[in-house]
C-alpha cells in the first residue's frame, strides 16, 4: 500500500542484489495488478481503498490442504476457505482465482488424499470463484530432501530433474493422469473451470485447459475493453499463457516455509530489511 501511494517501487534482481529496477505504480501507467496470496483477508479489507486509488486488480489465492509439516506457515483449510470467501465478497468471484497448487503424491500422501481435499474445498468455494489453477510439483534442488524431512519421502514429480526416475517425456507419471481427470470433473461439477499452469503435457483429454495467470482477456474485461489476442510473455516457461508483466515480488520474504517451494531458503525465514530498503 505504501509503494502504491508513492507511485513506484524498486525491485532487486534475483541474480544480482545490487541491481535495482524502478517500476512505476502510477495508476495511469498500470493496466492491472495481479496479486498472488495465501492470506487474502488483508487484500479484502483494503480492496475499496486500492480501487479508489485508481487500480484495477484481481487475485490468485492458493488454498491446499497439506499437513502442517508441509505448509507450516499457511492458513488451515477452514480459515483459508473463509478468507477466500471474504475476498470474493469484496471484489466478486470473477476476480478471485483459486489455486490448488502444487499437487504432489509421496509416501504417506496419496492420490486419494487429493481427491478428498479437493472435493471438500471445491464444495465450499462453489459460487466464490470461477476458475481453479492446477500444477504438478516440479523438482528443484533440495525439494525431495525437504519433503522427506517433512515426513513424505519418494515424491513423484510432474517435471523431475531426472525423468527416468518418475516418468517419461510424453506424459505425467502415474497416478497423476487419473487424479487430474477426477479433479477436473469435481471442479466442473461446482461451476469452476480447471486450468493447468505451464505443464509440459497436453491435459485437455482430462478436461483441463491452459492457464493464463496474467490473463489479458480478464484484464481487458476489468478495463471495459474488448478482448484481443495479445502476445505472450517471452520470459516465462514453455507452455505459459501469461501476457507480459513485471514481477515486483522478492525472494525470501514469505513466512510460509512450504517444504515444496523452490524459493524456500529455510523454514519460514524472513529476510530482514534495513531502512535503506524501505522503497522496495
Amino acid at each position: 500500500m505504501g509503494r502504491m501511494a508513492a507511485g513506484y517501487c524498486l525491485v532487486r534482481s534475483p541474480y544480482d542484489a545490487s541491481s535495482l529496477r524502478r517500476v512505476s505504480l502510477d495508476p495511469a501507467e498500470v493496466e492491472c495488478i495481479v496479486f498472488w496470496t495465501r492470506a487474502p483477508r488483508g487484500l479484502a479489507s483494503r480492496a475499496r481503498e486500492i480501487e479508489r486509488m485508481g487500480f484495477r486488480f484481481y487475485a490468485h489465492v492458493t488454498l491446499n490442504a497439506y499437513p502442517r509439516a508441509v505448509e507450516p506457515g499457511c492458513l488451515g483449510v477452514e480459515a483459508g476457505i473463509d478468507a477466500l470467501r471474504d475476498l470474493a465478497g469484496a471484489i466478486g468471484p470473477d476476480r478471485v482465482l483459486w489455486r490448488y497448487d502444487p499437487i504432489f503424491v509421496a509416501e504417506g500422501l496419496g492420490a486419494d488424499f487429493h481427491r478428498s481435499a479437493f472435493e471438500r474445498i471445491a464444495a465450499a468455494l462453489e459460487g466464490s470463484t470461477r476458475r481453479v489453477t492446477l500444477s504438478l510439483l516440479d523438482e528443484y534442488a533440495g525439494t525431495a530432501a525437504r519433503l522427506g524431512r517433512a515426513g513424505f519421502p519418494n515424491a513423484v514429480f510432474g517435471s523431475p530433474r531426472s525423468r527416468s526416475r518418475t516418468g517419461g517425456a510424453d506424459g505425467a507419471a502415474a497416478p497423476y493422469p487419473a487424479l487430474l481427470k477426477d479433479i477436473a470433473a469435481m471442479a466442473r461439477g461446482r461451476g469452476i473451470e480447471p486450468v493447468a499452469c505451464a505443464e509440459p503435457y497436453d491435459l485437455s483429454p482430462y478436461g483441463i485447459g491452459r492457464a493464463r495467470c496474467v490473463d489479458a482477456a480478464l484484464v481487458a474485461r476489468l478495463r471495459g475493453e474488448a478482448p484481443v489476442d495479445g502476445v505472450l510473455d517471452k520470459g516465462q516457461r514453455p507452455g505459459c499463457g501469461c501476457a507480459p508483466s513485471v514481477d515486483i515480488g522478492a525472494y525470501g520474504t514469505c513466512p510460509a516455509g512450504c517444504a515444496y517451494c523452490y524459493a524456500n531458503r529455510g523454514t519460514g525465514r524472513l529476510v530482514a530489511r534495513g531502512s535503506e530498503d524501505e522503497s522496495l
